[in-house]
């Protein structure tokens, strides 16, 4: 079988299709993968740990706000077009397979123009707009949730529940404590604003930092270039700096050890991206989510009519309530215990064998 994967930009449309990608590689002792994505997008890095074939295609991401740039997006997805064409003429892939990224859709286009069947994948509650330009191109969709089937065709969409990747089970608490050199009788927080980091979240860290780090310790993703650790000088005297020090973790982004971070952590601060959300489920890991407004806020009320996550909503965010409702949940343990166990009944844990199962029907239906 031979698959082309696009997706990239950010993380979260590609760590679903790489769990597809582990699942096809059990089944498949031929399997041919190529991946399109971004040219400077994070998923050309971190896709090297799976020696998958990779190439950046052009394409033109339309913005819903007003920009001058968005004049120049169709040029762009029209030069992607003509990329793309060439590119799976060369290859001859079975199957294109994305999950919702700006860059996929001049390669779905043509995919339609060439009769080679595709998947769109829709993760979030709220369609994306780039699976609402690929909608009527794409051969099937797949949904995340059940109440997402009523946004697309009846006629060829499936629900599946949102494939995630191996690694996302492989983490291990004692690994953890001893990779980030924490301290086994201090509860850790983790503390992180997504594949491109938040600004907002930060600060808000920067602010706290000293009276999170009075009880709890604190791994932090800061995104790559905003680290903070500059700034402490200007705000903490050199005795608190030193306490900061020794139960402060900072790192850019991680790979793999996310999820010992994941495992040795008593609460996540994080947004409300899809695929974030479904690792929690899976995890059963209790969280205070602060949402971007849109489709990230959507996501999290989601979760929270099950409450299965906190919402603390980005335009009620200050440093009061951040440190509020952080040392509310620390301090009770049973909340905790309630979040872990509503959320993990959210997400299927068969999603990604499901994914592939209909990827075999609906070519076989094709080929006949």
């Amino acid at each position: 079988m031979k698959v082309i994967f696009v997706g990239g930009g950010t993380m979260g449309s590609v760590s679903p299709l790489v769990g597809v990608y582990e699942g096809l590689k059990e089944k498949e002792s031929q399997l041919e993968v190529l991946w399109l994505g971004t040219q400077k997008g994070p998923e050309k890095k971190f896709l090297t740990q799976y020696e998958i074939a990779y190439k950046p295609i052009i394409g033109g991401k339309l913005r819903q706000y007003f920009s001058l740039a968005n004049l120049l997006t169709p040029c762009f997805v029209l030069l992607g077009f003509i990329q793309a064409i060439f590119i799976l003429r060369k290859f001859k892939p079975d199957v294109i397979l994305t999950a919702g990224s700006f860059i996929a859709v001049p390669v779905i286009y043509a995919a339609s123009f060439l009769k080679i069947p595709s998947f769109i994948h829709q993760q979030d509650l709220e369609k994306g707009l780039a699976n609402k330009l690929m909608q009527k191109q794409a051969t099937a969709i797949t949904v995340s949730l059940q109440e997402s089937l009523e946004i697309f065709s009846a006629k060829k969409t499936y629900w599946t529940g949102n494939p995630v990747r191996k690694a996302v089970l492989s983490g291990d608490k004692q690994k953890g404590l001893e990779f980030f050199k924490l301290d086994p009788s201090i509860d850790t927080i983790l503390i992180f604003g997504g594949g491109q980091g938040a600004q907002t979240i930060n600060q808000m860290v920067l602010e706290t930092i000293a009276d999170l780090t009075k009880n709890y310790q604190v791994i932090h993703l800061t995104g790559k270039g905003k680290s903070i650790k500059g700034q402490f000088f200007n705000y903490y005297d050199r005795r608190t700096r030193k306490r900061i020090e020794s139960r402060y973790r900072d790192h850019e982004f991680l790979n793999e050890e996310i999820f010992d971070a994941y495992a040795v952590a008593e609460l996540v601060v994080c947004r409300a991206g899809f695929s974030t959300l479904t690792e929690l489920s899976v995890l059963a890991k209790p969280a205070l989510l602060i949402p971007i407004p849109g489709h990230q806020a959507k996501n999290a009320q989601y979760f929270a009519k099950y409450n299965a996550v906190k919402i603390l909503p980005q335009e009620k965010l200050s440093s009061e309530a951040f440190l509020k409702r952080i040392k509310s949940l620390m301090d009770n343990p049973a909340d905790r215990e309630q979040l872990s166990r509503n959320i993990s009944s959210i997400m299927d844990g068969q999603a990604t064998q499901k994914y592939i199962d209909l990827i075999y029907r609906v070519l076989d239906k094709n080929n006949k």
